[in-house]
């Protein structure tokens, strides 16, 4: 058992403000997210996935803000570590930027999945009003007083349908949310794996005066780094491994993936992940309900985040 871990991370202190919002160990309900100031306004990259961990998090953001200054809520994508605590965020009031894919979800409240999932600490959890979550189709630019942060959504699924960044170009900070992740396994079950590697070149692309990352999970990394690298090589690899027509020994070839990676947590992901890449390639269909039904099973059976999560 292991407690989750805090660590805040000023990439900048005066304006703009910038801090990354790191938490470890990575498991389940375990992300990162961050905050940007400026002179009238904070805008935050993520929530947590229960109502204590966002609201521990909304407490250190106006320690570092004024408490009158309004939030803007930036969710990279749909995943329960990420939005959940959403409405937790904005119970004094502010608004919340999504991609079109992920507004619905966000809409309609918390991901709480008690099938797959043993966890008794959710708290109180709630949707943001319905009017307050906008939708962004194209890149757009928050200005938060002297700081202007770009918010671009990557036109695809990757990660998952409805993906988006947040970059604070004086710094040099891209909030990667889902599309990176540093020590633990990706999970692809709600996306898609050759649109995931597009999206790393879109990335590159993109943004090329990025200085420091901020995945959606682990460490902050800088354009170049190897975990960068081996998470191209790990994609590619899962396409390789499914590449034949045939039903292939997804048990099998989970284990080769341990073996390969031994060092990330989250290891039941990979056959989740060999599941989504043969869907891909052979257009099959694959619900996320199913790939996670596999994934539990492959852990053992529901997953104990009580244990696995201990304050």
């Amino acid at each position: 058992m292991s407690a989750i871990r805090r660590n805040i991370v000023p990439l900048r202190y005066t304006d703009p403000s910038v801090v990354a919002y790191v938490r470890t160990p990575s498991d389940w309900l375990v992300s990162n997210c961050g905050w940007i100031r400026g002179r009238e306004a904070v805008l935050v990259v993520d929530t947590c996935g229960t109502e204590q961990d966002t609201l521990d998090l909304v407490t250190d953001v106006r320690k570092y803000s004024a408490a009158e200054m309004p939030l803007t809520v930036v969710l990279t994508h749909a995943h329960g570590s990420h939005y959940n605590g959403t409405g937790v965020a904005l119970r004094n009031g502010g608004r919340v930027l999504a991609a079109a894919a992920a507004v619905p979800r966000v809409r309609t409240g918390p991901q709480v999945d008690d099938v797959h999932f043993q966890f008794t600490r959710w708290g109180a959890l709630e949707a943001p009003p319905a009017e307050v979550v906008h939708t962004v189709v194209e890149p757009v630019e928050v200005d938060l007083g002297g700081v202007v942060v770009e918010v671009v959504p990557f036109p695809g699924i990757a990660h998952t349908d409805g993906d988006l960044v947040a970059f604070e170009p004086r710094t040099g900070t891209l909030f990667a949310g889902g599309l990176l992740s540093v020590g633990a396994t990706p999970l692809a079950t709600c996306g898609s794996i050759p649109g995931w590697l597009t999206a790393l070149d879109w990335l590159d692309k993109v943004f090329p005066d990025v200085r420091t990352f901020v995945p959606g999970h682990g460490e902050l990394r800088h354009p170049g780094s190897f975990p960068i690298a081996v998470q191209r090589t790990y994609l590619h690899w899962l396409l390789d491994a499914t590449a034949s027509s045939s039903t292939p020994d997804f048990a099998r070839l989970a284990t080769i993936a341990r073996r390969r990676w031994p060092t990330w947590s989250l290891p039941e992901r990979h056959l989740g992940n060999l599941l989504r890449a043969h869907a891909d390639q052979h257009g099959h269909p694959l619900s996320p309900h199913d790939a996670m039904h596999a994934i539990s099973d492959e852990a053992g059976g529901k997953i104990n985040l009580d244990e696995r999560l201990g304050r």
